[in-house]
C-alpha cells in the first residue's frame, strides 16, 4: 500500500471515528432521556397515588363519620320519647304497687286508710300511649354494592403510561421578529382523528439544560390549527416550545412533547425612519403627520416567500389609502405607490387590487378602523410566486411574476393624516 493510500485510509478512519463518535453522544443522550423521564415518571406516580390514597382514605373518613353521627342522631330522636313514657310507666307502677299495699292494709285490719285508699284508686285505668315496634327506628346501613364495582372499575383503570407523547413538533422556522411552529400526531397513535384541540406552549430558554425554566411556560395557542406563528419575539433569544393535545369525550390534556428549543436572528418587521411619519411601538405603528404625506417603505428588504404580513387599520379616513409588496422602489420619489407598476401587489382603501399596475377584477371589503389585512408569499417557480390577500374572512389568491432571489419589502401611502397603521 502506497503512502497516499495510507494517509487517505487514515483521514477515511479519522471521520469514520468522528461519526461514530458522534452516533455515541447521540446514544448516550437517548439513553439520558430514558432514565430521566422514567424516574421523573416515577415520582409523579408515586405522589400520585400517595395524594389520591390520602385523599380517598380522607373522604372515606368523613363519610364513615357522617354515617355514624346520622344514625346516632336517629337513635337518640327515637330513644328519647320511649325513655319520657318509660319514666312514666315506671313512676305509676311504684304508686300502683304503693295503692295495692295500702289495699291490702285496710283489708287486713292492719292500719292502712281507707279513705287514702279510696282517692288513690281514682288513678287507675289511664295507660301511657305506646308506639308500635313498626312505628319506632328500625336502623340499618345499606349501600349499592354497584357503587363498589363502578370504583373497583375506576381505580384498575386509573392513570396510563405513554412512552412517547401522541403529539410531537415537527418543525420550527424562523421568521422577523417570529416562530413558525408546526405540529403533528404520531403515527402510531389511532385517536389522532377523535382530537378537539391542541395546546401550545412557549417559555424563555432552554429548559433541555435549565429544568427550572419549565416553571415559566405559557400558552400561545389553543385551537385546531396544526401549525402556529408565535410572534413578538426577541431576536437571538431561545424560546422552548411544547405541544399536547384533548381528545373527544376527555377532560384531562395529553401529556406534553419533546421540548424543542429555538430562536429567531431576523429583526421583525418595522417602517423605515421618515418625516412625514410618526413611528412608534418600535417602528411598527406609523401615523402621518401631514396630509399628502409621502410613501413610507419597511426598513430594508424584509418580506421574502414563505413569510406573512399583517397590516391593522387602527385609524381610518374617507380619503384614500393603499398598502402592499414592492420589489423594486426609490425612497427618494414622490410619486404614489399606484405608479410603482411593475413589480407591485397592493390593495387600496376601497379593496381594489392592483398587481404590477394592473388592476383587478376581484375586490376585498373597503378599509375600516380594526380591520386586518395579510399577505403571505409562497414560491411556485423560479419566475413565479403566489400571493394571498386576506381580510375580514375573505381571501383572494393572484400569482405575481419575479424573478427568484428578488427582494421583497412593503409599503403604504395615506392621502390625509387622519390615518394610522400597525405592522405585525
Amino acid at each position: 500500500m502506497e503512502k497516499q493510500e495510507v494517509l487517505d485510509t487514515l483521514k477515511a478512519a479519522t471521520s469514520y471515528l468522528n461519526s461514530l463518535k458522534l452516533l455515541n453522544i447521540g446514544i448516550e443522550g437517548a439513553v439520558k432521556q430514558i432514565i430521566t423521564s422514567f424516574e421523573e415518571t416515577e415520582l409523579q406516580i408515586h405522589d400520585t397515588f400517595s395524594n389520591l390514597k390520602q385523599n380517598l382514605l380522607n373522604i372515606l373518613n368523613k363519610r364513615e363519620t357522617t354515617l355514624l353521627n346520622n344514625a346516632k342522631q336517629i337513635k337518640i330522636e327515637g330513644l328519647t320519647p320511649l325513655e319520657q313514657c318509660q319514666n312514666v310507666i315506671l313512676e305509676r307502677i311504684q304508686t300502683t304497687n304503693k295503692l295495692i299495699e295500702v289495699g291490702n292494709s285496710v283489708l287486713n285490719g292492719s292500719g292502712g286508710k281507707l279513705e287514702s285508699f279510696t282517692r288513690s284508686s281514682s288513678l287507675l285505668g289511664a295507660l301511657p300511649e305506646v308506639p308500635e315496634l313498626k312505628e319506632v327506628p328500625f336502623i340499618s346501613f345499606r349501600y349499592d354494592p354497584s357503587s363498589g364495582m363502578d370504583l373497583n372499575e375506576i381505580f384498575s383503570h386509573f392513570g396510563q403510561i405513554y412512552s412517547i407523547s401522541p403529539i410531537q413538533i415537527t418543525e420550527l422556522v424562523e421568521k422577523p421578529g417570529a416562530i413558525l411552529v408546526e405540529w403533528q400526531s404520531i403515527e402510531n397513535d389511532d385517536r389522532s382523528v377523535d382530537i378537539q384541540e391542541f395546546r401550545l406552549q412557549r417559555a424563555f430558554g432552554d429548559v433541555t439544560k435549565e429544568r427550572h425554566l419549565v416553571l415559566n411556560f405559557s400558552d400561545c395557542y389553543r385551537g385546531l390549527d396544526t401549525q402556529f406563528l408565535v410572534k413578538d419575539l426577541q431576536i437571538n433569544q431561545l424560546y422552548s416550545f411544547r405541544i399536547c393535545c384533548k381528545w373527544e369525550g376527555i377532560s384531562e390534556w395529553s401529556p406534553w412533547s419533546l421540548p424543542q428549543v429555538f430562536c429567531t436572528t431576523l429583526m421583525p418587521f418595522s417602517w423605515r425612519n421618515h418625516d412625514d411619519y410618526f413611528l412608534s411601538n418600535e417602528n411598527k405603528i406609523a401615523k402621518p403627520l401631514v396630509d399628502n404625506p409621502r410613501v413610507l417603505y419597511s426598513d430594508g428588504s424584509q418580506f421574502a416567500v414563505g413569510y406573512s404580513i399583517e397590516f391593522t387599520l387602527l385609524e381610518v379616513d374617507s380619503s384614500d389609502a393603499v398598502i402592499g409588496l414592492l420589489c423594486t422602489y426609490d425612497t427618494n420619489s414622490t410619486s404614489t405607490l399606484y405608479s410603482a407598476g411593475g413589480n407591485s401587489f397592493l390593495i387600496n382603501h376601497k379593496g381594489k387590487i392592483f398587481v404590477d399596475g394592473g388592476e383587478k377584477s376581484t375586490k376585498l371589503p373597503d378599509f375600516y378602523c380594526g380591520l386586518k389585512v395579510c399577505f403571505t408569499c409562497e414560491l411556485v417557480n423560479k419566475e413565479k410566486v403566489r400571493v394571498h390577500i386576506d381580510a375580514n374572512d375573505k381571501r383572494v389568491t393572484y400569482d405575481w411574476l419575479m424573478n427568484q432571489g428578488s427582494e421583497i419589502s412593503f409599503g403604504c401611502q395615506f392621502f390625509s393624516s387622519k390615518w394610522k397603521i400597525m405592522i405585525e
